[in-house]
């Protein structure tokens, strides 16, 4: 039987409408990728794992793009009929801005988000520690929806701070805190992701490794202890899975991803592999 997914990290580029500056410089992200691609790059896989569906999650547009991306895709969502369908938006959004509280309330009068993320990798190292950010994320509780933390190892210290100061927000850690697999970076990543784990509040997505990962070796072997390591941090409980496509191809291609995960989940019981799958999503990301 094969693994069910739902794919809780999916970038969508529409070149057409959005700007996306970060991606100025990489050749394998110049151009649209739009859900068709995605779709056809998922039917590649072999092993035995399946996207069932898929939640967008934002591509660091524009601030002044943000709640238009997010309405984009929230329209996408209500009327795709596609397969896998979409079903969800995971929203930009600035918690360190003051204008935040108000941006908050308008982007939870739709339904289809549920949840924000602001991208912390590329900024300050502080940017996460201010008072205010805290008190914004705070809010998220009000309205149900989730907080997004994209990190490197090195931040992984500020945003336990976060964390700690949160304690009714629901956090998922976006890429497994991004740790160096290619350059054999298991330490000190190992400690801070233990430190996270101690907080009930977070959930750990299992997205991004091959991008972290070295193209030029198999990518299990690569992956597999970093896998070990949250499954031992957070339980199958506290474990969602991701394919950060298209990003992704800059390490493995999607099929490449989905085979991995079929592998990585084989040992786990039945139960195990369907809360990592689709059942710990559906409950943080309210899919149900």
């Amino acid at each position: 039987m094969a693994l069910e997914l739902i794919d809780t990290h999916v970038h969508l580029l529409y070149p057409d409408h959005f700007s996306y500056e970060w991606c100025a410089g990489i050749p394998a992200l110049q151009g649209a990728f739009p859900i068709e691609a995605y779709r056809a790059a998922g039917a590649k896989a072999k092993r035995g794992a399946r996207i069932q569906s898929a939640i967008f999650m934002e591509v660091d547009v524009p601030a002044a793009q943000q709640e238009a991306e997010a309405d984009f895709f929230a329209r996408m969502a209500d009327k795709d009929r596609g397969e896998p369908p979409l079903l969800a938006v995971i929203a930009a959004a600035r918690p360190e801005s003051p204008d935040f509280p108000a941006q908050l309330k308008r982007l939870a009068r739709d339904v289809r988000i549920r949840g924000l993320r602001r991208v912390l990798h590329t900024m300050p190292d502080d940017l996460s520690l201010s008072d205010l950010f805290a008190e914004n994320i705070r809010l998220l509780p009000q309205y149900e929806l989730t907080f997004d933390l994209c990190a490197r190892p090195h931040q992984l210290t500020n945003v336990a701070k976060l964390i700690e100061r949160c304690p009714g927000t629901q956090f998922v850690l976006d890429h497994c805190g991004v740790p160096d697999i290619a350059g054999g970076g298991l330490d000190p990543w190992r400690d801070y992701i233990k430190t996270i784990a101690a907080f009930p509040n977070v959930a750990c997505k299992v997205s991004g490794l091959p991008t972290c990962s070295d193209p030029k070796k198999p990518l299990t072997p690569q992956v597999q202890p970093y896998f070990d390591h949250v499954l031992a941090c957070f339980f199958p409980e506290r474990l969602v899975w991701g394919s950060d496509w298209p990003v992704c191809n800059l390490g493995f291609d999607l099929g490449a991803w989905l085979d991995t995960t079929a592998e990585l989940l084989a040992p786990l019981q039945e139960h195990e592999q369907v809360a990592i799958a689709s059942g710990n999503a559906n409950r943080i990301y309210r899919l149900n």
